[in-house]
């Protein structure tokens, strides 16, 4: 069948395209134009080319283990980066220098966007975009029976690699244990040729969602309107992943290609998170915009409409002018005069781009929030009502939103709505600052209690957080996160009111945290109780009692050293828990005052992420550490 599809094709190209310098096109794609596995071309000029039935495209493992960068935080669901290419990728028709790297067995070159099951199709205007779906599935890093790992490598000239090795699926077909599921497989990019090649190694089980197979190979362009698929849900059957299949993506540009789209990147800031506006204060609102397109526009405007909720009514309506751009160069709008909050109510910002020929109307609009406070007062983006709750199918996961107010402010309390409950459970609540990449910090846990939902309890479960000395500055972003530590327990409350702007605020976690992968339609129900914060002082968020130190070495092999300060002669309780939650390890003891440590030997224990959790009277510190064999 595939090779009459690429007969009627290549009938199609020599009767239908009429175009300048269509022989040289012609002459370009011969040496790709084989009796093989080969796809016709998306509207741009990338087809692909496989090795199955005689195809010419090598396959040629490269091993990187040994020469390569670990990814270290890899999870279920989620992603890391940017990571630099160290040299600039053709893509398209526009260069990229870096990308992220999803656990779920695919990069993007603009997004961090959580790219999580249900998997939308190739090529897919919604987020993430700018694709390379390797082998897209339901994997989790956190298994790990056969040392799951993922290497990155650069030989900063022409060459970039990542390789995903051993990684089990979240779930498996029936009857098939997750121990005996793993995936083992690489993309290459070459600068040499603008190629991109994935390449399948030992490959063993299936990914099996609920019963249902769900996976998806291929690529897509910056804005998803443009892409190839090669496998979508273990269809064609011809196309399935197997040990030693290599996938040839080339491009060779349509000379008529051209595409005209101007859109909006961002509202608000990087993000389009929803801010907090302090009453009567001025407001400048931003919105990050882009030309998408191929070729330079001009006539490029933007419109701001802000609307008082409930009721909708108008409050604000700007226009700012960006004239021209080049291709791909994006700009930040601003839009004068300065908006100014008149009440605590939430205001829905809804930005348009405008341009005489747009080819993409897809991007053309992006909401956002922006929720009038004046302190003490809780910080919070739903409207109270639960539509809906989510939990997930695991041990020791849940949901967060992150926070960032203008001011500085000192935490009295923070909540989680719980929507419904199937048998009484354990939550635990964190709260945390952002690291130096800007993400939640899980090596420095804050604060961390753990609070009992009973089986009849619908509505707020509140922790006090008085005394703490939870500070924080003015736009300093900290997290609280809720957990429930066994699944089938809890359903964490999200409100999906229709007139309500999304937060862009909401996180996830199944083991490592990610940005929500429903964050384009809920507000997560978690909130904090706030009042006014003093300037610069943040420096020490627990009392004095103790202070715990990042385990050394971290990563480790075996054996690492827990250290510890305390202010006087203390009982100390330090429990060890899997990323399950999973209590692993208790050490307890009477130390003396100063410097302490103490050595964890875990060479009976698996590969993975691990929680120490220390408690010293009723004061809770906890950090985060990786067991790399």
């Amino acid at each position: 069948m595939k090779r009459f599809l690429l007969v009627l094709t290549m009938l199609l190209i020599g009767t239908q395209i009429a175009l300048a310098g269509q022989a040289a096109f012609e002459q370009a794609l011969a040496p790709f134009l084989l009796p093989a596995d080969t796809s016709t071309r998306d509207t741009y000029g990338y087809q692909w080319v496989d090795n199955d039935n005689g195809g010419p495209t090598p396959y040629n493992w490269i091993d990187i283990t040994t020469i390569g960068t670990r990814v270290i935080g890899l999870a279920d669901d989620n992603n890391i980066g940017p990571v630099q290419l160290g040299w600039n990728f053709q893509y398209y028709w526009y260069p990229v220098s870096h990308l992220w790297i999803g656990s779920n067995g695919y990069a993007s070159f603009s997004s961090n966007t959580n790219f999580a099951h249900p998997f939308d199709n190739i090529p897919s205007t919604r987020q993430p975009n700018d694709l390379l779906a390797v082998l897209v599935g339901d994997l989790d890093f956190t298994i790990q029976a056969h040392n799951a790992s993922c290497y990155y490598y650069s030989n900063n000239v022409d060459t970039f690699i990542i390789s995903w090795i051993n990684v089990s699926p979240f779930w498996s077909a029936p009857g098939v244990d997750l121990t005996d599921s793993t995936h083992t497989f690489q993309v290459i990019l070459s600068g040499r040729d603008s190629s991109v090649t994935f390449q399948y190694g030992e490959n063993h089980g299936n990914f099996a969602e609920n019963g249902n197979l769900s996976d998806l190979i291929g690529i897509e362009n910056v804005v998803g309107r443009v892409g190839l698929s090669y496998l979508r849900n273990n269809s064609p059957a011809g196309h399935l992943w197997h040990n030693g299949l290599a996938v040839k993506f080339h491009a060779v540009r349509n000379p008529s290609f051209n595409f005209s789209d101007f859109g909006v990147v961002d509202v608000l800031h990087e993000g389009s998170g929803g801010d907090f506006v302090v009453l009567n204060q001025p407001y400048t609102v931003r919105a990050l915009m882009r030309n998408f397109g191929t070729q330079t526009e001009d006539s490029l405007i933007a419109t701001c409409v802000i609307r008082k909720l409930p009721g909708n009514a108008i409050v604000y309506n700007h226009v700012d002018s960006l004239g021209t751009l080049n291709s791909l160069e994006q700009a930040w709008a601003e839009f004068t005069p300065d908006f100014v909050p008149d009440s605590l109510k939430t205001y829905k910002v809804t930005v348009t781009s405008g341009m005489p020929h747009d080819g993409n109307t897809t991007n053309n609009t992006k909401t956002g929030g922006l929720y009038g406070f004046t302190l003490p007062q809780d910080l919070k983006y739903d409207d109270g009502v639960a539509e809906n709750g989510r939990a997930w199918n695991g041990n020791f996961s849940g949901f967060g939103n992150e926070f960032q107010p203008p001011v500085p402010v000192l935490l009295n309390s923070a909540s989680f709505y719980v929507n419904a409950v199937t048998a009484a459970g354990d939550g635990i609540l964190w709260v945390l600052r952002d690291n130096a990449n800007g993400l939640p910090d899980l090596d420095n846990i804050l604060f961390s209690d753990t609070v009992n939902v009973a089986a009849d309890f619908t509505g707020w479960k509140t922790v006090d957080l008085t005394g703490r000395n939870l500070n924080f500055q003015a736009n300093e972003k900290f997290y609280i996160i809720g957990i429930h530590v066994t699944m089938s327990t809890f359903e964490f409350g999200m409100d999906q009111t229709a007139t309500n702007p999304l937060s862009n605020r909401g996180w996830e976690f199944t083991g490592g945290l990610a940005p929500d992968r429903m964050r384009d339609s809920v507000n997560v129900m978690i909130k904090v109780n706030a009042a006014v914060g003093t300037v610069g002082v943040n420096e020490e968020i627990m009392p004095k009692a103790f202070s715990l130190s990042q385990n050394y070495p971290n990563p480790f092999n075996a054996q690492t050293n827990i250290r510890f300060s305390l202010s006087k002669a203390s009982d100390v309780d330090i429990n060890i828990y899997s990323i399950t939650g999973q209590l692993v390890e208790k050490i307890k003891g009477f130390y003396p005052a100063g410097d302490n440590a103490v050595t964890w030997d875990a060479s009976n224990k698996a590969s993975g992420i691990y929680f120490y959790r220390m408690n010293v009277g009723n004061n809770v510190e906890v950090k985060k550490m990786v067991l790399v064999k």
